[in-house]
This record gives C-alpha cells, sequence and structure tokens, in this order.
C-alpha cells in the first residue's frame, strides 16, 4: 500500500515511511504538503476487521488532543476501495472495523472512494485544524497543553527551566526537568 500511495502523491511532497516494528504506535508515513504536516497509519485488510494496536489507538488520539493532524487509510485487500479516517477515530475503528450502516461506514468516514481521487483534498482540507474551535471534521481536542497530551507519560516538565538561557558550551540538565 506504501508503493501505491507514494505514487499517487504529489511528487513535490516531501514523504517519509516509517519502519517501526517495536511498537510505540507511530504511524506509518510522514507526510509534509506545502507546509501542511501529518501522519498516516497504512492499513490493509481481508475482512472488515481492521488490526489496531492499543499504541496506535492511543498514540493517534495523544496526537489530536495535541492539535496534530493524521490519518488512518485502510483499504480491502482485493477491492480498489479506499478510506480514509481521522486518527481520532482509531478505538471506534479498532472496535467495528468497516462495518456499515445503510448511509456508510459506522465509524465517521473523512473520504472513501475506488481510486486516489479526492485523497489528497481529503488529507490536506484540515490545514485550518490546528486551533480550530468549531466542532466536527477539523476540531481538536481541549487538551491541548500540559500533560493532559502526553498519554503515556508520568513526566512533569519545569517549562522556567526550559526557557532559561544556557552559558557557551554549557548543556541543558534533562535530570531537574
Amino acid at each position: 500500500m506504501w508503493n501505491r500511495l507514494k505514487e499517487n502523491l504529489p511528487k513535490h511532497w516531501n514523504t517519509t515511511r516509517i519502519e517501526n516494528r517495536y511498537g510505540g504506535g507511530i504511524p506509518d508515513v510522514h507526510i509534509c504538503a506545502d507546509g501542511f504536516s501529518f501522519w498516516v497509519e497504512l492499513k490493509v485488510t481481508k475482512t472488515n476487521r481492521i488490526a489496531i494496536s492499543s499504541h496506535q489507538v492511543g498514540w493517534n488520539y495523544a496526537y489530536y488532543r495535541s492539535g496534530g493532524v493524521s490519518f488512518y487509510l485502510v483499504t480491502p485487500l482485493l477491492s480498489p476501495h479506499l478510506y480514509l479516517f481521522e486518527g481520532r477515530y482509531g478505538r471506534e475503528l479498532k472496535e467495528h472495523g468497516l462495518a456499515t450502516t445503510g448511509s456508510g461506514t459506522v465509524v465517521p468516514c473523512a473520504w472513501s472512494g475506488e481510486g486516489w481521487s479526492g485523497l489528497i483534498e481529503a488529507m490536506t482540507s484540515g490545514r485550518d485544524r490546528v486551533g480550530n474551535s468549531g466542532s466536527g471534521f477539523g476540531t481538536i481536542g481541549s487538551g491541548v497543553g500540559g500533560n493532559d497530551n502526553n498519554w503515556n507519560s508520568n513526566s512533569n516538565i519545569d517549562h522556567q527551566e526550559l526557557n532559561k538561557p544556557l552559558e557557551k558550551n554549557q548543556k541543558l540538565n534533562l535530570k531537574n526537568i
């Protein structure tokens, strides 16, 4: 699926494929499109079930809560159909997969289609998403700032320490942060 995605993206976009076999939930692809960056988790499924790890759910939701943009791009193995879901819906995708109701997928789908036409626009339509206080597609969580964005972290950051100027050749002591 990575090769299909890469050949259908504009050539001037910066794309980085992440090979992370050790968990942590970081998505498969980072894309910077004309100054707008986002992450994409690629999923191929043989059935309506989508294999999403708890780490992937957590990472994408924390990223969403921090104002970041991420997606799950899903395709059934024997179909040209593609489904694009916002990263914040990982838990729902894990539970419901591609199950449908009379009007579409159970999980809100940002875009779907047979082929790649329209996918680029759907991924970049959220350019104004960060800081948007509206509702629906493109809003961010209320937890921006502080430790509530660190879904698995117990660390406390002393922002006063980070803002102190360093003397020449002095290193920041991370133990005090």
